[in-house]
């Protein structure tokens, strides 16, 4: 019997891209409505505010579409043996920042993953037992993937499996 050791729903595992999208969408409406009700300001700036708020708004709605077509195409199974665990710190914000990132590493076939996981899951997992990682492929433009590695940012489920199926 398999161990499940990460859950979450379609909607839980692109709820962090959900909320970027949303605040660049909302921050792109201020621009827009900025630009419309903002009478002191020159005509030139007022251009080049809404155009900027536009722009946000179509990257938004953008990426709003491509995680939909992550979600859309299906979750794929990857069964592997783990390998690694690793906090990655990434930078973050203006003021020099870092934001930890949780990886579990997995080598399949000839294909490299690097599951980004919440900190629970990551604390869980353990080194050299086979699991089976249920998740949506990033598409995009910016997505990582080749057929030698792939960063994975969308896991819905992390479980134990037979150690067979890791051979």
């Amino acid at each position: 019997m398999s161990t499940v050791i990460y859950s979450a729903s379609p909607f839980q595992a692109v709820l962090g891209i959900l909320e970027t999208i949303a605040f660049v969408f909302v921050i792109g409406l201020v621009g827009i409505g900025i630009a419309l009700f903002r009478q002191k300001q020159s005509h030139s700036a007022r251009i080049i505010v809404g155009v900027l708020g536009i722009f946000l708004m179509i990257v938004s709605f953008v990426s709003a579409g491509f995680t939909f077509a992550s979600v859309s195409n299906g979750a794929q199974v990857v069964t592997a043996n783990l390998n690694n665990k690793t906090i990655a710190e990434d930078n973050c914000g203006d003021n020099g920042g870092t934001c930890k990132r949780f990886v579990l590493e997995t080598t399949e076939n000839a294909t490299v993953y690097d599951f980004n996981v919440p900190q629970d899951a990551y604390e869980v997992a353990q080194i050299n037992t086979c699991y089976k990682f249920t998740y949506y492929p990033n598409s995009g433009l910016f997505a990582q993937d080749t057929n030698s590695y792939r960063q994975i940012n969308y896991v819905s489920r992390i479980e134990t499996a037979d150690p067979a199926a890791c051979q």
